[in-house]
């Protein structure tokens, strides 16, 4: 286990506790802890391990990934997820159940996010169905955390594709009415690109849930690609 204490002895040297408090502000929920480094700070301090981590097997880096996971602490959980985004070819199908424990241990939607586009997405790709049945698991969870990755998993790329429109919709309609505010963003996140993908479809069924009376959030994360009329019609009861 050198690794894992090497980088989280390198993470608390450069532990901010000023920082982490501000960072309190942008998380207002249980669980969540940070040491207030800085994203590029952060990001620095974890390229030096790069060529470490391409050396372990899969089951090390997993195994390293997993302790740094299971400290809870926001950027721990980046470190686990470098870790694991720079093993991903060696990431295959039966690892997916590690990836569902490993979600426990998540406690921000910035943690959930990282790990969605560079853990996640590249795994989705290469296996969609086996990948597809943990979201659809994911997406019932009693973890708002898992609920967002659900859809978070779409976002970008993935979602300007077009490949998994109708797998996306699904899902975020099983979240429309959820109660906590970042699953309702991360299903407007959601929408607003694969929107990109299939204009035509998710914006008609943007437009219908707004007729529907979903919260306003997911709503308007969905049509910030939207100007002038189309805009306007969505907007509209």
């Amino acid at each position: 286990m050198k690794l894992y204490n090497k980088i989280y002895s390198d993470l608390i040297k450069h532990e901010n506790k000023k920082a982490a408090e501000i960072n309190k502000k942008y998380h207002k929920y249980d669980g969540h802890r940070s040491l207030g480094i800085k994203v590029g700070a952060l990001d620095k301090l974890l390229k030096q391990y790069k060529t470490e981590v391409k050396n372990l097997s899969y089951k090390e880096a997993f195994a390293q990934a997993q302790m740094l996971y299971k400290d809870k602490i926001e950027d721990t959980i980046l470190a686990g997820n470098f870790v694991l985004q720079n093993k991903i070819d060696c990431i295959g199908k039966s690892e997916l159940p590690l990836l569902d424990k490993a979600l426990d241990h998540f406690c921000s939607w910035s943690t959930i996010d990282d790990f969605c586009m560079d853990v996640l997405q590249p795994i989705l790709l290469k296996y969609p169905k086996d990948t597809l049945r943990f979201l659809k698991k994911w997406n019932q969870s009693k973890n708002m955390w898992k609920r967002r990755a659900s859809v978070v998993a779409f976002v970008r790329k993935v979602g300007e594709n077009g490949e998994f429109t109708n797998e996306a919709l699904a899902l975020c309609e099983n979240l429309i009415f959820d109660k906590e505010d970042l699953v309702q963003k991360g299903v407007g996140w959601c929408l607003k690109d694969v929107m990109r993908g299939d204009k035509k479809k998710v914006f008609e069924y943007v437009k219908k849930l707004r007729k529907r009376s979903v919260p306003a959030t997911i709503t308007l994360y969905a049509i910030r690609d939207l100007k002038g009329t189309e805009r306007v019609e969505i907007l509209k009861k």
